[in-house]
């Protein structure tokens, strides 16, 4: 490749880069190219700044345009991980080919690349380098949703905050937790018969955490004791502080009703291996971009219908079974009384289920205390409010199709 044509290449993928990363975050441009950053990125906050003890975490972007599979990406290694071999969770890895209707975009993580590369010593410096086609083949990096890509980057300068602010209060025993201390897999619209991953997990972590609050108070209470130079005042702190904790064979008694539930750790691990066989078949984000249509277009639609109690719809998805793009979604009415929702035809490529949109309205519209809501707004809103209850089984049949019916969702 000619000179020219490298610097032309360089300056698409730049521009292309930044147009993207604005619409989420500052961009900082660098006038040299140091650790591997092409630009620095920092979330929209207000009320940190580079002055505070612990200042907001920087995203390190590199930016690759490719002309086609055949080209090589290369990147040092002491770019992407640690002298440990930890993947850096700032760094992400922007990879952008075609032009104008052509374009494809693609979003990596220091840990996917690396898992990807091949290492390759030259001048005393290991290089990573990875085949084009390694990427552009596979819709599990390629970024088809910016919302999803977007949030993922952010999720991991939060996490990188939360991960500093931890070593920085490693001295004591103080740990700030917050739902977003998760790692984003679980943050993936997965579904399951339990609940939201994240939202279980830190209610769990809540219980722990209140737990951890008892322990240190009794051991505080202990160590008074064990300052203490009067033995009344030691007893006193013993039946003030430590009695009601005492158990009938004289040991300390903490409620340990946390992370002991069998169907969350059921869930985690059937959310694992199904995104898992998903990503083998190369198909992450057209999955989810997938999903998303479902999501999305199934309110608008149902909405330009009028629902009663008796309303019966028949609900077609169709999409390229080789690749889970070019997805349409169908909505009819038809005449019926069979309980719902109601199978009525799958297959990769095509799924067909009747339901009765009567059951995403809410609790008080359904028992008749709420009249149901009129204009198309509003029956837009009370489908999006619960329309798991459609996406389900859709998601269920696409899945049993895509990885195994041991592996998918039940509905």
């Amino acid at each position: 490749m000619s000179g020219l044509k490298s610097m032309e290449h360089g300056a698409l993928g730049e521009a292309r880069a930044k147009a993207f990363l604005l619409e989420r975050f500052w961009v900082l441009e660098r006038s040299v190219d140091i650790q591997g950053a092409d630009y620095l990125i920092q979330r929209r906050i207000t009320d940190r700044n580079f002055m505070d003890r612990s200042p907001p975490k920087l995203g390190v972007v590199q930016v690759k345009y490719v002309q086609d599979g055949d080209t090589y990406l290369s990147i040092f290694k002491e770019y992407l991980c640690d002298s440990e071999g930890y993947p850096y969770k700032e760094f992400f890895l922007l990879v952008f080919t075609g032009r104008e209707s052509n374009s494809r975009s693609f979003l990596l993580s220091s840990d996917e690349y690396i898992k990807l590369s091949s290492e390759n010593l030259k001048s005393g410096k290991i290089r990573l380098q990875v085949k084009a086609s390694t990427i552009l083949e596979s819709s599990n990096y390629e970024i088809l949703d910016h919302t999803r890509a977007l949030e993922r980057i952010d999720h991991a300068l939060r996490s990188a905050d939360f991960f500093a602010n931890r070593r920085f209060l490693g001295a004591t025993n103080y740990i700030k937790i917050s739902p977003d201390q998760i790692e984003h897999d679980f943050l993936l619209p997965m579904d399951n018969q339990y609940a939201e991953i994240g939202k279980a997990f830190f209610e769990e972590k809540k219980k722990l955490q209140r737990i951890v609050f008892d322990a240190e108070e009794i051991l505080d209470s202990m160590q008074k004791m064990l300052r203490s130079t009067d033995p009344e005042e030691a007893f006193r702190i013993y039946e003030e502080d430590l009695w009601e904790h005492i158990g009938q064979g004289r040991g300390i008694v903490l409620d340990a009703d946390f992370f002991n539930d069998e169907d969350f750790l059921a869930s985690v691990k059937s959310h694992k291996k199904r995104l898992d066989a998903i990503r083998d078949k190369g198909m992450e984000a057209s999955f989810f971009a997938l999903l998303q249509k479902i999501e999305s277009e199934l309110p608008v639609r149902i909405a330009d219908l009028k629902i009663t109690e008796d309303t019966r719809i028949q609900i077609i998805v169709s999409y390229d079974s080789a690749t889970l793009l070019d997805a349409r979604v169908t909505v009819k009415e038809v005449t019926g009384t069979k309980e719902t929702p109601r199978l009525v035809n799958s297959s990769l490529g095509c799924h067909t289920i009747e339901f009765s949109p009567f059951q995403c309205f809410s609790w008080e519209i359904r028992t008749g205390k709420t009249p149901p809501p009129e204009s198309a707004e509003d029956v837009e809103e009370q489908i999006r409010t619960l329309i798991w209850l459609l996406r389900r089984p859709l998601q269920s049949e696409i899945e049993k199709h895509l990885i195994g019916e041991d592996l998918a969702l039940e509905w």
